[in-house]
């Protein structure tokens, strides 16, 4: 085990000063095509069991309450906090991040087998106590998972330079989407629709299994990785000392400051997104099997928008693709405010076809919410990428999901205005948010205007 580390923290001016150059590492083809492959194969094993559709029908069913669904939603925005603080002072000294990964990719196959077999053994069981062991073990799944994506972001800022970074993204969501049209959907309504082969809970089960299936050989593939050298942190802190330079990393680098700022509004802003739906079911009473029609939209808006992320990304870098997102942010939030306030019942004549004003107000609602999904996500790790130095980037990873915590409360408020006050509030407060996001993401620095134009060209 290393020896503790001293009082004295690292230098981080010195390390931000030189950390550019680690955007100029040569691309590993296999490593990137690996990662690829895994990502396509995560977006289709995740949509399977889908904390947003699938597992809270699925806990609703099992115990009758709703509350196990928020607890679902809180386990997603907490789990990343205890790995940020006690797990990424050792991701960071590991010379191989490689290992870190498998080890946790275990765990987190071991949790989803977990919770595949309880609900199977459903029949035997209390539904109560099969909904207790599916939270406990998806709470394993997503603790390790926390950690598996301190040493997975590393591996991949080591193995892909910064404007190739985008495209990799941008291939994982695009062809990992078109599959989800293709294959993940259908096979929802096929096990959980009235004429599934199997009976509940068996159905999902069955999904479940599938989904451990898939995303145990997503990790597999990336197991096959050659993970290029790097130096690792010489020392490793106590837990205390790496929760003090986490707090350093907001207060000493104005860089990642700035970028979470803008990640933070944008991730309030995301959080209007199941409002859309209950807008459409609540107050203007469309049908439930409407959902589909919306979650198409959102998809194939998230493909396209997933292009134009790579695209930017790759050529101009990752602010663009932060500007980008804050718009869309303000254009979905303008959209279902204006559609809550102001939106007929009536409706035209579309190619033979009546569509409702309201039904077209929220597929640009679901469109706006693809493209912003599209963007946020890609732009914020590729950004954190370019910014954290090579010998504290799983911390730097680590504790931006950390920061990110106190943002999950904002959901619960969201929802207590919207049955309190109505939807126009919630979104109202969402255009507000989306506005500052894009003021600050206008004033946010561009990490790859330190490169240059030789270096990005022979990049490129």
């Amino acid at each position: 085990m290393a020896a503790a580390c001293p009082q004295v923290m690292p230098d981080m001016s010195n390390a931000t000063n030189s950390h550019h150059n680690e955007m100029l590492v040569p691309l590993h083809r296999r490593n990137y095509i690996l990662g690829i492959i895994n990502g396509i194969m995560v977006q289709v094993g995740n949509r399977l069991a889908d904390p947003m559709t699938v597992l809270p029908l699925l806990l609703i069913r099992l115990s009758g309450v709703t509350w196990m669904v928020g607890l679902l939603q809180a386990i997603i925005i907490t789990a990343p906090a205890a790995p940020a603080i006690f797990a990424s002072r050792f991701v960071d000294t590991a010379e191989h991040k490689l290992p870190i990964f498998i080890r946790y990719s275990i765990i987190r196959f071991a949790a989803l087998m977990g919770m595949a077999l309880a609900v199977l053994a459903g029949g035997y069981l209390s539904g109560v106590l099969v909904a207790t062991l599916l939270l406990l073990f998806f709470a394993s799944w997503y603790t390790a998972q926390a950690v598996s994506t301190m040493a997975f972001m590393d591996i991949v800022a080591k193995s892909t330079p910064t404007t190739k970074r985008g495209s990799f993204w941008m291939w994982r969501q695009t062809i990992g989407l078109f599959l989800v049209l293709t294959v993940a959907v259908p096979l929802i309504h096929y096990l959980l629709g009235d004429n599934s082969p199997a009976p509940f809970p068996v159905n999902y089960g069955i999904l479940l299994l599938t989904t451990a299936l898939i995303l145990g050989g997503s990790w597999v593939v990336y197991s096959q990785t050659h993970e290029p050298h790097s130096e690792p942190s010489g020392d490793r802190l106590t837990v205390r000392q790496n929760l003090v330079r986490g707090l350093r990393f907001w207060r000493e680098d104005p860089k990642f400051r700035r970028m979470m700022r803008v990640y933070l509004l944008l991730t309030a802003v995301g959080a209007i997104g199941p409002f859309f739906m209950a807008l459409a079911v609540q107050r203007w009473h469309f049908p439930d099997t409407v959902a589909a029609t919306f979650v198409t939209v959102q998809i194939i808006a998230q493909m396209a928008g997933s292009i134009f992320q790579g695209r930017a990304s790759d050529r101009w870098g990752n602010r663009r693709v932060f500007i980008t997102a804050a718009f869309t942010g303000l254009i979905m939030a303008l959209a279902a405010t204006l559609g809550a306030v102001f939106a007929p019942a009536g409706g035209l004549e579309l190619f033979g076809y009546p569509v409702s004003y309201r039904l077209m107000i929220l597929s640009v609602c679901f469109a706006g919410g693809g493209v912003y999904i599209a963007h946020t996500w890609p732009g914020f790790m590729n950004y954190l990428m370019d910014i954290a130095p090579q010998q504290q980037r799983p911390s730097y990873v680590g504790f931006a999901h950390l920061f990110v915590v106190p943002v999950g409360i904002v959901p619960v408020i969201f929802g207590w205005l919207a049955e309190a006050v109505g939807f126009q509030v919630v979104f109202a407060i969402a255009i507000v948010l989306a506005a500052i996001a894009v003021i600050l993401s206008l004033r946010i620095n561009e990490p790859r205007d330190q490169l240059t134009a030789e270096q990005l060209h022979n990049l490129g």
